[in-house]
């Protein structure tokens, strides 16, 4: 029991800390926007800022997390605070251009290899602590082999490298934890998180949630559909499934559960909603821009390329809750109890003024992503001042400091994770592992295109389990990608391949992070609520062989008759997929019915005409039977 002494020490210990985080927050927020608008700080100084600062930060507040708990562990985490400062001093020092140059000539020296191992093992350590084990032990397993090379079977087996040759490689280039990954969460990622929590504080997650249930709640099932919208919009901003169900999450799984959907279906569609949304543009979450960073290609095409999968994917969604709540009976909401359309957009237009500029400056100017998102938060913040001097008469600085000090905290997960997957990308690139792979994947595919693809989805599924969807996707492009160029597929189709799946691993049991979100807001069995998302997301399994197969739907370098077939076609065959999974129009669908639409959706998406006109013809006419029986009551023979 602490004395009253002791009581004041561990409160005033508190305040400090406060303050620390805050002061060193703002002044990490402030340094992201001064280095997205430009600045003379070179590229790697500029990456081993942002990791040490925020790894800074992460220990600090796990220290004051600690102490409030009445741990005596606050102290370790103190120690690892300073150490991260002295470390992130000494990196500082050393990474100046001459230094770098100096390296390169006479290689590290013994003091920097101590460094970078102690730089190896607090990234390790702040991945377990932040994220969880899945990605700290993926990266413990690729760093063995890199040491246990010449023991391993033959097909993988390499020369094997020794500590300091490693710790170089991964801790002092640019080809590992200061990579292409760390690299666009300085440049990008950060800065939209900022825009994301400007664009909440100032309230248009509220915003967003009440145009939603304003267009969606006069259908069949409309707190689901708002759910599906809103988690839309709101995903697509910050970037992350998980923060999203969490958010939007609170506010639709309660109107869901309320309405008739069971707790599961409710958590599954929060789930799945809010995984789609860094599948949708305009800004896609931070793994679209490190997309950008990895390939080359313009963030602009890939936004483009993103809008019609994406809206398929939220297509099928929505066919999916609507025919659920047509089968529980649930009926549309009345009018009134939902908000008025045009008050809400009376009351909130101006929030749309800042995604307006974002898209025009990304599309219309072309401008980079960075460049982009500075003129968009300009804008927010003058809407946002002009709010609060109108309302409430003051400048609104509290709402903008606790933006700026929640950003960085936001940012702290993602940024780690890019430092983590950047040990497995130096790996990768250090043994050529990923060249062996797309040897095996060819080997055992047989040349086959879409065996090789089923592998390289279950890869990145496999890969993706339990990791952020930033590591995720770069840890699948990093493998996945190079067998897929391989056999000739363009760039950008085998990118946004391996990135759907990378993204479809959050709602894909046994680890199914975004579902078991969902479970634990609905008070839902967990792995029900994931297998439930996985079948509601089962879409997200098709499109991505979709755009392989008939890449005019990517929109890029296609004439219009062939985008407009291409998407009939997919069209027709997302739309299948909830009529099988679900079993329901109007009535129930027989199991053969059910496996024929699944099948057709299958043979909609093949590179064959042929096989095109039997997939519509199978979709097509069984929909029909399925009206004349169930809606119109007409007796078929042979129709159940």
């Amino acid at each position: 029991m602490l004395t009253a002494n002791g009581a004041k020490i561990e409160s005033n210990y508190i305040k400090y800390t406060s303050k620390c985080i805050a002061v060193v927050s703002l002044i990490a927020a402030l340094f992201h926007i001064y280095i997205s608008y430009g600045s003379q700080i070179g590229v790697m100084q500029q990456r081993v800022l942002h990791v040490f600062i925020l790894f800074f930060i992460w220990y600090m507040y796990k220290a004051q997390k600690k102490s409030m708990e009445g741990k005596k562990s606050f102290l370790i985490y103190n120690l690892m605070a300073v150490l991260t400062m002295v470390l992130g001093g000494y990196y500082l020092v050393n990474t100046t251009a001459a230094a770098m140059m100096d390296k390169g000539i006479f290689g590290p020296s013994p003091n920097d290899i101590v460094m970078g191992v102690m730089l190896i093992i607090i990234v390790l350590d702040v991945t377990r602590d932040a994220i969880g084990w899945a990605l700290t032990i993926t990266a413990l397993l690729f760093t063995s082999f890199a040491f246990f090379g010449p023991y391993m079977p033959e097909v993988i087996a390499h020369k094997g490298y020794d500590t300091s040759y490693i710790t170089n490689y991964i801790s002092w280039t640019l080809e590992g934890i200061f990579g292409t990954p760390i690299g666009a969460s300085v440049s990008f990622v950060t800065i939209y998180i900022i825009f994301g929590d400007l664009l909440d504080r100032f309230g248009a997650g509220k915003f967003f949630i009440d145009i939603a249930y304003a267009l969606t709640g006069r259908i069949k099932g409309g707190p689901a559909e708002a759910a599906v919208l809103s988690s839309a919009l709101m995903g697509s901003i910050n970037g992350s499934a998980v923060a999203n169900v969490v958010t939007t999450g609170t506010f639709t799984i309660p109107l869901m559960k309320k309405v008739g959907y069971k707790s599961y279906y409710a958590g599954a569609v929060e789930a799945v909603a809010s995984t789609g949304g860094q599948l949708l543009p305009p800004v896609m979450g931070a793994a679209s821009f490190v997309m950008a960073d990895m390939t080359g290609i313009p963030y602009s095409t890939i936004v483009i390329a993103a809008i019609i999968p994406g809206l398929l994917y939220y297509l099928s969604l929505g066919i999916a809750v609507y025919l659920e709540a047509d089968k529980l009976g649930i009926e549309a909401e009345p009018k009134e109890n939902l908000p008025n359309l045009i008050n809400v957009l009376k009351s909130g237009w101006y929030y749309v003024l800042p995604l307006i500029v974002l898209i025009y400056c990304l599309l219309g100017l072309e401008l980079s992503a960075n460049y982009s998102a500075i003129f968009a938060i300009a804008v927010l913040l003058v809407i946002g001042i002009v709010k609060y001097l109108i309302e409430e008469r003051r400048i609104p600085l509290t709402e903008i400091t606790e933006a700026l000090i929640h950003a960085m905290k936001t940012t702290i997960p993602v940024a780690t994770a890019c430092a983590c997957a950047g040990i497995v990308i130096g790996i990768v690139s250090m043994t050529g592992i990923g060249v062996k792979f797309t040897q095996i994947v060819f080997e055992l595919s047989g040349g086959n295109v879409i065996l090789m693809l089923a592998m390289i989805m279950l890869a990145c599924i496999v890969l993706g389990t339990g990791l952020p969807s930033t590591a995720a996707y770069v840890i699948a492009a990093t493998i996945g990608v190079p067998a897929l160029l391989k056999a000739g597929i363009n760039p950008l189709a085998a990118n946004l391949f391996v990135f759907y799946f990378a993204i479809i691993s959050f709602i894909t049991p046994p680890v199914a992070l975004a579902a078991y979100a969902g479970a634990g807001i609905a008070g839902a069995n967990s792995m029900k609520t994931g297998i439930q998302a996985f079948l509601l997301g089962l879409s997200g399994f098709i499109i991505p062989f979709a755009y392989i197969f008939k890449p005019s739907i990517l929109i890029v370098g296609s004439g219009t008759g062939e985008i407009l077939y291409n998407v009939l076609l997919t069209t027709l065959a997302v739309a299948m997929v909830p009529l099988g999974v679900g079993g329901w129009m109007k009535g129930s669908i027989n199991i053969v019915f059910r496996g024929l639409l699944i099948m057709s959706s299958f043979i909609l998406i093949a590179p064959s005409d042929f096989s095109n006109s039997i997939g519509m013809a199978i979709s097509l006419g069984i929909t029909v039977l399925i009206y004349l029986v169930n809606i119109k009551k007409i007796k078929i023979p042979l129709v159940p």
